[in-house]
C-alpha cells in the first residue's frame, strides 16, 4: 500500500508504522468517523490460503467483541481485491520489545506491565478467546505507561502457519508453550506459559530459550529448563522466580490454574510476607525424558532428529539414565550431536545507530542476523535513519539472533498552539516547546490588544505542521497611538492649525458666516471633541466669517433746484427732472417729473454687500448731478 491509497473507499493510508512476517501495519485516516486508525494488512502469501483466511476472519470478528482498556480495540474487519485487513485503534507508542531494548526492567516496573497484560488476557479468557501469540511485539506501551495488547484475531490464524516461517514465528517461538511447539491444542494454560516467558524476559533481559532456528528453540521449550531468572539478574526475588518457573512448567497442569491466579502469584511475590520464600517445587532437571517425534504447528512432521516429545522417567531409574541419554543423542542424529558437542557460533553486533535503515538491515543480514524493524517519530534523527538497536552495539550474541531496529519517521506533525493575546515572551516559549525553532516577531500598533501581547500568528492555531521545518511569525502589539481630540471651538484659526500640526492630524479649514462667533474663530469641528483619533486622521475645522451681510435698500433725499427762467412770467416754463439709479436691481429710471420750483425727491437705492450704487439726476435731459453710494452709506442711511 502507498500513501494516499484507500481501502473500502474509507480508510486513507498515511504511512507504514510496522512490519512483520505476516502483515504490515499502517497508520490510516478514517474519512467517515474522522479519526486515525491502525490497519493491519495481511501479506499476499497468506491471502490465498482458504483455511487460513477462514480462521483469520472468524477469530478477528471474535476479537471485536473484546472491550477492555488494556486491549487494542478492533473496529472493522474486511477484504477488498484479495487484501485482507483489520482496522484497529491507533496507539501512539512503541512495542514492549522496543521499550525493553534488550535490558532488564526494574522489578516493580516489570510486574506493573505484566499486571496490565494479565488483566487484558483474563478479560479475553472470560469471553472464551485464547490469544495464543503473547509476545512483547504484540504489546504496545503508550507514553503514559498504559499497555495495550493486540493481535487477538491474527494469533489463531498464525498458529496454523508453518513453524519455520521466517520473521513472524521466529519472534513468536521464543514464547511458545511446549504444547504449541508440538502443534497441539492451545488453551488458557498456553497463554500463562507465554506470560511467564515475557515476564522472564522483562526481569532478565533475555528470552528463556535461544537457538539458531525456530525448531531449535521449540525443542528447548520441550526438553530444557530455563536458567533461573536470579542467575541472570540477582535482583529477582525468590518468590517472583518461583512464580515465573511455575508458569514455565512443561505440563499445563503444573502451571497456575488461571491468568488471575498467575497475576496474584506475581503481585504478591513482592510483598513482605513472601520475602523469605524458598525454592518452590522440584527441579525439573531431576527428571529424564524419552522423546518421540512431534509435528510443527503447521501439521508438517519435523525430522526425527529435530523434534521429540517428553516422557517422564521415574527418579529411581537414575542408574540407567546414561543409556537413555545415549539413545536420545543417537535419535537426534549427526546434526543434533554436532550442535550438542560444539558451542554456538557467535558474532559481534555492529553499531548501526544513525545509519540508513535499509543499509543497516543489509549489513546485519549479511552477518547472519534476523532483522525486525519498527518505526517511531524523532525530532533529532532524520527520517529513514536508525534511532536505536537491540541488542546494543559491540555485544557478542549467537549467530542468527534477532536485532530489533527502531527507525525514524522524522518529526511527527504537531498541532500549532494558539498564542494570540499571550505575551511575546510566553508565546515564543510555547511555540519553541511545540518544536518551532524559528519564531519571528513583528510589531504593530493595536487599540484592542494590550501592548506587548500577540495580535495574530502566521500559522493558524490547530493546523498540523512539521514544526522544525516551519518559520512562524507572531505580530506583537505596540499599543495604540490613538488619543482624544481636543475641543478647538473658540480658538483662532492660527491656534487650531498649530494644534493639528503638532498632533500630526490632517486639518481642513472651511469658512462660514456666524452671528454668534467672532470673525476668524472656530465655530465647530469634525470629529467632535473627545473622539479617539490617530496621527494622519482627517479633521475639518469651520472658521467664522463673522455675521453675514444682507442686501440693503435705502432712500436718499435728493434736492433739485428750479432754474429761474422767464421770471416774472405769469406762467413760467416747467423743467423735466429724470432720476436714474444703477444698483443691485440694474440700471433704471426711478423718477421722472416736471417742476416749476425747487423740489426734493426720495431716491431708492438697493446695494449688495461690498458693492456700490449710483444715482444720476437729469434736468431736461442734461446731467444735473451724479453720485456714488457705497454699501456702508446705504446701510447707514437705512
Amino acid at each position: 500500500m502507498r500513501y494516499g491509497d484507500r481501502l473500502n473507499d474509507r480508510y486513507r493510508i498515511e504511512r507504514l508504522v510496522g512490519n512483520g512476517g505476516m502483515a504490515n501495519v499502517y497508520q490510516a485516516y478514517d474519512e467517515i468517523l474522522k479519526r486515525h486508525v491502525a490497519i493491519k494488512i495481511l501479506r499476499t502469501e497468506f491471502s490465498h490460503d482458504e483455511q487460513f483466511i477462514r480462521r483469520f476472519e472468524r477469530e478477528a470478528h471474535a476479537a471485536t467483541s473484546l472491550n477492555h482498556p488494556n486491549i487494542v480495540a478492533v473496529y472493522d474487519v474486511g477484504e477488498e481485491d484479495s487484501i485482507y485487513y483489520i482496522v484497529m485503534e491507533f496507539i501512539d507508542g512503541m512495542t514492549l520489545k522496543t521499550y525493553c531494548e534488550g535490558r532488564p526492567l526494574a522489578i516493580n516496573k516489570a510486574v506493573e506491565i505484566i499486571s496490565q497484560i494479565c488483566d487484558a488476557i483474563d478479560h479475553a479468557h472470560a469471553h472464551r478467546i485464547i490469544h495464543r501469540d503473547i509476545k512483547p511485539q504484540n504489546m504496545l506501551v503508550r507514553e503514559d505507561g498504559t499497555v495495550k495488547v493486540t493481535d487477538f484475531g491474527i494469533a489463531v490464524a498464525m498458529s496454523n502457519a508453518t513453524l519455520t516461517h521466517t520473521m513472524s514465528v521466529l519472534g513468536s517461538v521464543h514464547y511458545f508453550s511446549p504444547e504449541q511447539a508440538k502443534g497441539k491444542f492451545a488453551d488458557e494454560k498456553s497463554d500463562i506459559y507465554s506470560l511467564g516467558a515475557v515476564l522472564y524476559e522483562l526481569v532478565t533481559g533475555h528470552v528463556p530459550f535461544e537457538g539458531d532456528s525456530p525448531v531449535a528453540v521449540a525443542l528447548k521449550h520441550l526438553q530444557d529448563t530455563a536458567r533461573r531468572p536470579s542467575v541472570l539478574n540477582p535482583a529477582v526475588p525468590q518468590a517472583l522466580e518461583n512464580c515465573i518457573m511455575q508458569a514455565l512448567a512443561k505440563a499445563p497442569h503444573d502451571r497456575q490454574q488461571s491468568v488471575a491466579e498467575f497475576r496474584e502469584d506475581m503481585v504478591t511475590a513482592l510483598s513482605a510476607e513472601r520475602a523469605d520464600e524458598g525454592v518452590r517445587g522440584e527441579d525439573p532437571m531431576e527428571q529424564t525424558m524419552v522423546l518421540s517425534p512431534v509435528s510443527a504447528p503447521s501439521g508438517t512432521p519435523v525430522k526425527e532428529e529435530e523434534a521429540t516429545v517428553a516422557t517422564v522417567v521415574p527418579k529411581q531409574k537414575k542408574k540407567k539414565r546414561w543409556w537413555i541419554v545415549l539413545v536420545f543423542l543417537l535419535l537426534l542424529g549427526g546434526a543434533a550431536t554436532t550442535f550438542a558437542m560444539w558451542p554456538d557460533p557467535t558474532v559481534v553486533v555492529p553499531d548501526v545507530a544513525k545509519e540508513d535503515a535499509d543499509e543497516a538491515e543489509k549489513q546485519l543480514e549479511k552477518l547472519g542476523f534476523i532483522v525486525e524493524s519498527t518505526e517511531r517519530s524523532s525530532d533529532t534523527i532524520d527520517e529513514g535513519l536508525v534511532i536505536s538497536q537491540a541488542p546494543r552495539a559491540k555485544v557478542t550474541v549467537k549467530k542468527g539472533s534477532t536485532v530489533n531496529l527502531v527507525v525514524s519517521t522524522g518529526s511527527d506533525p504537531v498541532e500549532v498552539p494558539d498564542v494570540t493575546d499571550e505575551t511575546e515572551k510566553k508565546a515564543t516559549s510555547i511555540l519553541k516547546d511545540a518544536g518551532f525553532s524559528k519564531v519571528d516577531v513583528e510589531k504593530e500598533e493595536s487599540e484592542d490588544i494590550k501592548q506587548g501581547n500577540v495580535i495574530r500568528q502566521s500559522i493558524s492555531a490547530g493546523t498540523e505542521v512539521i514544526a522544525k521545518e516551519q518559520t512562524i511569525t507572531i505580530t506583537v502589539s505596540e499599543g495604540s497611538s490613538a488619543f482624544e481630540l481636543k475641543d478647538l471651538t473658540n480658538m483662532s484659526s492660527a491656534e487650531a492649525k498649530a494644534y493639528l500640526d503638532a498632533t500630526g492630524l490632517d486639518g481642513t479649514f472651511e469658512q462660514e458666516f456666524s452671528s454668534e462667533v467672532e470673525l476668524d474663530q472656530v465655530i465647530r469641528q469634525f470629529p467632535q471633541a473627545g473622539v479617539k483619533v490617530e496621527p494622519n486622521d482627517a479633521v475639518t475645522v469651520f472658521i467664522s466669517k463673522g455675521e453675514e451681510e444682507q442686501t440693503v435698500t435705502a432712500t436718499f433725499p435728493e434736492k433739485v433746484a428750479y432754474d429761474a427762467v422767464g421770471e416774472g412770467d405769469e406762467d413760467p416754463p416747467r423743467q423735466v427732472i429724470r432720476i436714474e439709479t444703477d444698483d443691485a436691481k440694474g440700471k433704471r429710471t426711478v423718477i421722472e417729473e416736471s417742476i416749476d420750483s425747487d423740489e426734493t425727491f426720495d431716491v431708492p437705492v438697493t446695494i449688495d454687500p461690498g458693492e456700490e450704487g449710483k444715482i444720476t439726476i437729469y434736468k431736461d435731459d442734461v446731467v444735473y448731478r451724479s453720485k456714488t453710494i457705497t454699501y456702508k452709506q446705504a446701510k447707514a442711511e437705512q
